[in-house]
């Protein structure tokens, strides 16, 4: 079975990480990585609000990426 890779959600700012129109509003993204995250008008879903601007946030969106039950938050690499 293949995983669903869902839509990049457009409130996200321009950059690396990104989250999709899986996410189903849990916050564990936001528990690891509340300087990054925020939640939508009616909490029900996140998105990234701001890039990571050090290596301390890129850890940590990687560790909401590893605990994320819906696999929504993505990685597109070294894009600028």
């Amino acid at each position: 079975m293949i995983a669903e890779l869902g839509i990049k959600l457009e409130d996200n700012a321009p950059g690396k990480f990104y989250t999709t129109n899986l996410c189903n509003g849990c916050g564990l993204c936001f528990a690891y990585a509340l300087q990054n995250f925020m939640y939508s008008n009616d909490s029900s879903y996140y998105y990234i609000y701001e890039q990571p601007v050090d290596e301390r946030e890129v850890d940590d969106i990687r560790k909401a990426i590893s605990v994320c039950p819906m696999d929504c938050i993505k990685d597109d690499g070294d894009v600028i």
